[in-house]
């Protein structure tokens, strides 16, 4: 099978303005959007036309402000759209519906369509099947993909790795909790990293890890840290919004810490949020209209981590006095290790 979509609209609108960065799309004056699956907005004419303009739709699996997965992508394609790409969004499209979203956009002519949520698996693969020459992915971090479907990685494990050097300072009984959606290989491996990041320094550290069995259930989530919180658990990672805002709140009543997921939600508990792990998903969208455009997206499993600057760690201002100079140097010292290669952060999925 040829490449899907390499259509003259998509090749004129990456290759023709070959004096723009990153992505030869910034003298493509393009300001389009739309909030849902049948308002795909109106193109500027000033540099290119609606035919001309590369389109993207994003299908998110929650809301589009929530500080973390969602909006993590939101603003990727806030990024795509002042490169002069057009974007589409479809916020808290729950799975048993994503197919028929997913299948409007494909027949309203995107060239990618991204489903971004593990859930959306099902429905990835049944519609890209309907649509041999549209583009699509799906956020599976398995490796799962086909002529016209990528599924890009969340080595978000490589942050986990800088997170447990501040969980290894900050902890008081060395007893760190670790929270997931669902125990996939992506969440398995942040708290394994965190873990082995911790134990470089304090090795007497230990993890109790839990699956919630929801991506949003915040009630479920608190109650399954409150009881870790009761074998001593005082530092938490999560993945997934929900589990995150649940250790959150559990943190709070225990005197204790969490780490913001894929964003900044130092806000939603400025007193216990000592780190946040950031998802810049900018690069990876990029990657892909680049691919899309140069037909070498077929069977794509885009993994972009820490050396790309797509997973990032911080330290919360509040915490700027808490977390030594010490630790804030060996994380950058890691990171720049992480980044040469001299330190590959060990993935532990399962």
């Amino acid at each position: 099978m040829t490449q899907p979509f390499l259509t003259r609209r998509l090749r004129s609108a990456l290759f023709g303005c070959a004096a723009a960065v990153p992505l030869l799309l910034g003298a493509c004056a393009t300001e389009t959007a739309s909030t849902d699956a049948t308002d795909t907005g109106e193109a500027s004419t000033a540099a290119t036309t609606d035919s001309e303009a590369p389109k993207v739709a994003l299908v998110l699996s929650g809301s589009s402000n929530d500080q973390s997965w969602d909006q993590a992508a939101f603003e990727a394609g806030e990024a795509l759209k002042a490169e002069g790409v057009e974007v589409a969004m479809s916020e808290a499209v729950d799975p048993a519906d994503v197919a028929a979203v997913l299948r409007q956009y494909a027949e309203e002519g995107y060239d990618l369509i991204v489903a971004h949520s593990f859930s959306y698996q099902d429905a990835v693969f049944q519609v890209s099947e309907e649509f041999p020459d549209v583009n699509f992915a799906w956020a599976g971090g398995i490796g799962e993909t086909s002529e016209n479907v990528a599924d890009y990685d969340q080595p978000f494990y490589q942050g986990a790795y800088l997170v447990g050097l501040v969980a290894a300072e900050l902890s008081k009984t060395g007893k760190l909790g670790a929270l997931y959606g669902f125990d996939i290989p992506v969440c398995h491996a942040m708290g394994e990293a965190m873990l082995a990041g911790a134990q470089e320094v304090r090795p007497d550290a230990t993890l109790t890890s839990a699956a919630v069995g929801d991506w949003y259930d915040v009630a479920k989530a608190k109650e399954a840290a409150l009881s870790q919180a009761e074998t001593g658990v005082d530092f938490w990672i999560g993945c997934g919004q929900g589990p995150t805002l649940g250790q959150i709140e559990a943190a709070k009543d225990v005197d204790g810490f969490a780490t913001g997921y894929v964003g900044d939600m130092s806000s939603l508990g400025p007193e216990v949020v000592a780190a946040n792990l950031v998802w810049n998903m900018t690069p990876l969208f990029n990657q892909m209209l680049a691919d899309t455009a140069a037909g070498t997206f077929a069977d794509q499993f885009y993994n972009l981590g820490v050396p790309e600057g797509v997973v990032q760690v911080e330290v919360t201002s509040d915490f700027q006095d808490a977390v030594s100079a010490d630790v804030i140097k060996a994380m950058d010292e890691t990171k720049a290790k992480i980044v040469s290669g001299e330190l590959e952060v060990p993935f532990v999925p399962e």
